[in-house]
């Protein structure tokens, strides 16, 4: 599979909330939802005793960053949803075998911190996908006369300011 998009589990009101519960008296103006381009890597990783665990990983596209995942959701294919992408600031791109040293490099050293120096095992790439498309929110918002951007995860809703 060379493309997949995730499924939103953090939808356009619980943003709103989740912003709003931080700062009461913030006026959330429009709520736009963004894809986000990552590569996308399913690793076996060994452990003590022979046993082997199945970790995801997502990597950033544009800024090269590695990150730890849960289990993919993915949207549903029969859905009419149109992507509507970021667009490539083209500053620190990434290509995908960069992606894919950059996934295998944070899953090796998280096992080998999980484990201490007991850790005998390994990690091999078990999936890859080259396009895991991922949801964000992008909140044009207005707290005491300021107007900010705010990008809201669509996965867990975490959140972080873009602008103001």
């Amino acid at each position: 599979m060379s493309e997949l998009v995730l499924r939103t589990l953090v939808d356009e009101d619980y943003a709103r909330s989740i912003l709003q519960a931080k700062a009461p008296g913030m006026e959330v103006i429009s709520a736009r939802l963004r894809h986000h381009p990552f590569a996308g890597f399913i690793f076996d990783v060994s452990h003590l005793a022979g046993r082997v665990g199945r970790t995801h990983a997502l990597v950033d596209y544009f800024t090269g960053k590695a990150f730890i995942s849960d289990p993919w959701q993915t949207a549903d294919p029969s859905s009419t949803m149109e992507l509507n992408p970021v667009q490539d600031p083209r500053w620190n791109t990434i290509d995908f075998e960069t992606a894919r040293q950059k996934a295998k490099s944070l899953l090796a050293t998280a096992a080998l911190r999980r484990a201490r120096l007991a850790w005998k095992g390994g990690v091999r790439e078990h999936h890859s996908v080259n396009k895991v498309w991922k949801p964000n929110w992008v909140i044009e918002a207005k707290l005491d006369g300021k107007s900010y951007r705010i990008m809201v995860d669509g996965l867990n809703g975490g959140y972080f300011f873009i602008d103001n």
